[in-house]
């Protein structure tokens, strides 16, 4: 069940295989996960990753196909992204104590992780008021099976492989520049979705080259948790904004500036890697991939 293509696989079968392996590692994750969060959290994982499925073959299968599977996962992961973003929440300020703990007395932190947790047991009280979002998924996930094992995939479709392949690292790309001005918490999320999904896709295409893809593959992932972290912090931020006066304003403004202070210095981090990670423009990555794809996997 290994989420990558295997060498003498035939690219239609492994591409199919794989969306239905990710289908039933999700239904699995929610219906055999005693903790709901982390069963939320594992199901959420494939459910990204079958996105990144459907954009590698975008070029293959065509928009209307695409767009119906890519849309389907996105709306799957919304409908149960509350309890996952609230506990997001709390991880990021478990990561800022451990980083940070020595120059904060803890109780600013144990303010902080209060407040979150109430609003987390809110969140679950509500859903479980507003119906199992958990049971419906499942039984989404059982018909969608099906039409994963039908997808219109040929063994030898280097071009429009490479297309894709190209769409994606162009939007992240574009994304890097971007992060050289002045960005927005909004462009380096959507700069760190593009990521992610060429990390996904190095990860698929492993076996054309092992050696080079496990390399890309290293250093793209260090830079997604880069913009991931950033994010998070952001987020974080704007909670505790949000609570206003719920949250000592010394607390805050501790908190606050701690987390700010650490975002800077993920977005160093980020558009130095990123300097590396896309250093060649689109049409020479593309040049690149149909060289090391070509009687390889495709």
């Amino acid at each position: 069940m290994a989420y990558y293509l295997e060498k003498n696989e035939p690219f239609s079968e492994g591409i199919r295989r794989i969306g239905a392996e990710q289908n039933d590692m999700a239904i699995e994750a929610l219906a055999g996960d005693d903790d709901l969060h982390n069963g939320i959290h594992k199901a959420r994982k494939h459910f990204k990753k079958q996105r990144a499925l459907y954009r590698l073959v975008r070029d293959e299968v065509g928009h209307k196909l695409y767009k119906e599977g890519n849309v389907f996962y996105r709306d799957l992961g919304r409908k149960l992204a509350p309890l996952r973003d609230i506990t997001s929440r709390i991880e990021t300020v478990a990561l800022l104590q451990e980083q940070f703990g020595n120059m904060v007395n803890a109780e600013a932190f144990d303010t902080l992780r209060a407040l979150l947790e109430e609003e987390r047991q809110a969140i679950r009280e509500r859903e479980l008021k507003e119906g199992d979002q958990v049971e419906e998924t499942i039984r989404l996930l059982r018909e969608e099976s099906g039409r994963l094992l039908q997808l219109p995939v040929r063994d030898h479709c280097l071009k429009q492989t490479v297309d894709s392949l190209k769409r994606v690292y162009a939007r992240g790309y574009k994304g890097f520049q971007k992060s050289l001005d002045d960005p927005t918490v909004e462009e380096m999320h959507e700069w760190r979705k593009r990521v992610k999904y060429l990390w996904y896709h190095y990860r698929l295409l492993r076996h054309a080259w092992l050696r080079v893809f496990r390399a890309y593959k290293k250093e793209i992932k260090l830079l997604a948790d880069y913009l991931g972290d950033y994010h998070d912090l952001a987020l974080l931020i704007d909670k505790m904004e949000s609570y206003g006066d719920r949250l000592p304003a010394e607390t805050h403004r501790i908190l606050s500036a701690i987390a700010r202070g650490h975002a800077r210095k993920l977005l160093e981090d980020a558009r130095e890697l990123g300097a590396l990670a896309y250093t060649e423009s689109p049409a020479a990555f593309a040049g690149r991939m149909r060289g090391l794809l070509k009687d390889n996997l495709l």
